[in-house]
């Protein structure tokens, strides 16, 4: 054999490509995005707070409003790992972390995919329409690692199928996973789902007596297992307290990550997308979906209905299934087998071109992305939030920021002990006074000078793009706040002195 014709049998096939183009496409998208990055700053102040104190922050540290209540934090490690991660190498290195994390979520689903269907083919177009739906809500925060404990424990349900030993790995992620991000209770959702189908197939077969399938007790047993690691937590029963709490606030508050799926919004058509085809595969005279598939498609739908949040976990449970049922009707209906592909050099430059993008969008290298040059790097909000921080660093003494309570994630960690903020994206700890007093603030409404003065804000840090757009003018019309400064959207009110607000009045 000669000396190419052996390199030619470590080159990739074009399968490669059709199993790594979901994966890269998620690790790419995601290292590149620029936008603000909501409900993550909050956790990284709470991690670098543990840190710094060498024990769990049960109290607010950061605002003004609810100064020093108590609260469960289920995301405690999370917060920890953010800050050492942050450390080390900045907010790129996070943002690295987390899309090669998002990139492995991808895998194991497209592995999955290829399970379910044994067609490269079919899980390359799952994958691509799973990260399309998820793709809004693919950001740095704790939900990250839900995302790859869910599709862990998944693969081991699916593994157990066949090998029960799997089965005694899910508690162990349970464990972990309910100290990592409070979205635990969905894995619980997830096992149960097994655990119904498992119940079906022992009524089958058995009738009466289905209680004596081994299948059904390993199950049971391992749903068992897993609500018990749960409380493995510095709470105990009490997480679940938070869980109910965060969900059941955010939904009256009509926060939109916790609103039903609209076609308003793209992971919204994409749901609907998703819930027409499965109903149109369940309906097709192929292959009759088996009872775990059903089992999930019916656990999953109706939370999925309930809110954006859930459709996350819908799109991952839905692709295997979708792509399993696709490939077995189409191959009921037409002659259809993938060959095995033999390695190309074609295929070997797809895969180079593939991890050399890839490379290039790592935060700390896109500067020297052409193509981002090209179409040109937008400006991150953090950019101009950090300007006017500096600002205030400035100032003499302490003070009261009032912003919008994404920013105050933002503004509380880098100004903190200094400055407290009025809210940040922890929702769930402030009453309905509070929420109410901030809605009237943002909103403009005829009496937001008072509300300020109540609470002794000294310092606006307003969003001119729309956000803040009926408070803005009023405030530049009052005697008693002057523009300090500004950048970009980001816009710094000062409140005046007394005698200076006194003299601007006696001016008119």
């Amino acid at each position: 054999m000669t000396m190419v014709a052996k390199l030619s049998t470590w080159l990739p096939t074009n399968n490669w490509v059709r199993f790594l183009f979901a994966p890269i496409l998620v690790f790419i998208a995601t290292s590149v995005d620029r936008n603000y990055q909501t409900d993550f700053w909050h956790h990284l102040a709470r991690g670098q707070a543990m840190a710094e104190q060498g024990r769990l922050v049960n109290q607010d540290l950061f605002t003004y409003t609810v100064a020093g209540v108590s609260f469960q934090d289920a995301n405690w490690l999370t917060q920890l790992i953010y800050h050492y991660v942050f450390q080390a190498g900045g907010l790129p290195l996070v943002q690295l972390a987390n899309s090669f994390v998002l990139a492995i979520v991808m895998v194991v689903v497209v592995a999955l995919c290829l399970r379910s269907s044994r067609s490269f083919m079919a899980s390359a177009a799952m994958g691509i329409f799973t990260f399309l739906g998820l793709w809004q809500l693919l950001i740095i925060r704790p939900q990250t690692f839900s995302l790859l404990l869910f599709v862990l424990i998944y693969t081991m349900l699916e593994l157990a199928q066949r090998r029960r030993s799997w089965l005694v790995l899910p508690p162990l992620l349970m464990a972990l996973w309910a100290n990592m991000h409070g979205g635990f209770p969905i894995g619980l959702v997830l096992v149960g789902s097994y655990v119904l189908a498992a119940l079906w197939d022992s009524w089958h077969l058995r009738g009466k007596e289905f209680w004596r399938n081994g299948k059904l007790w390993c199950f049971a047993l391992c749903l068992l297992a897993c609500l018990s690691a749960t409380l493995i937590n510095p709470y105990g029963w009490h997480v679940y307290e938070y869980v109910g709490v965060t969900s059941s606030v955010a939904n009256a508050r009509r926060i939109d990550e916790w609103l039903p799926p609209g076609l308003q919004l793209f992971a919204g058509k994409v749901w609907v997308a998703s819930v027409l085809l499965i109903l149109f595969l369940f309906a097709l005279p192929g292959r009759r979906p088996r009872a775990t598939e059903v089992s999930l498609v019916l656990c999953f739908l109706p939370l999925s209905c309930g809110s954006i949040r859930m459709v996350t976990w819908w799109l991952l449970i839905i692709a295997p299934i979708a792509a399993g049922l696709i490939m077995e009707n189409v191959r009921g209906f037409f002659t259809f087998e993938e060959k095995p592909e033999t390695p190309t050099r074609s295929a070997a430059i797809t895969v180079l071109v593939l991890a050399i993008v890839a490379v290039s969008c790592v935060p700390v290298l896109e500067e020297y992305n052409p193509v981002l040059n090209w179409i040109g790097r937008t400006k991150r909000t953090e950019d101009d939030l950090y300007r006017l921080a500096s600002k205030l660093r400035q100032e003499e003494g302490k003070g009261r920021v009032f912003s919008r309570f994404e920013w105050g994630e933002y503004l509380g960690w880098s100004l903190a002990p200094q400055y407290k903020i009025f809210m940040d994206g922890r929702i769930e700890i402030y009453p309905d006074d509070v929420w109410q007093d901030f809605s009237a603030i943002t909103r403009g409404r005829a009496d937001w000078e008072k509300v300020l003065d109540r609470y002794g804000v000294d310092y606006l840090v307003l969003d001119s793009s729309g956000f803040n757009a009926d408070l803005i003018p009023q405030i530049r019309d009052s005697d008693s706040w002057e523009e300090l400064a500004a950048s970009g959207n980001a816009i710094l009110f000062r409140r005046r002195p007394p005698r200076e607000a006194l003299a601007g009045i006696e001016a008119h």
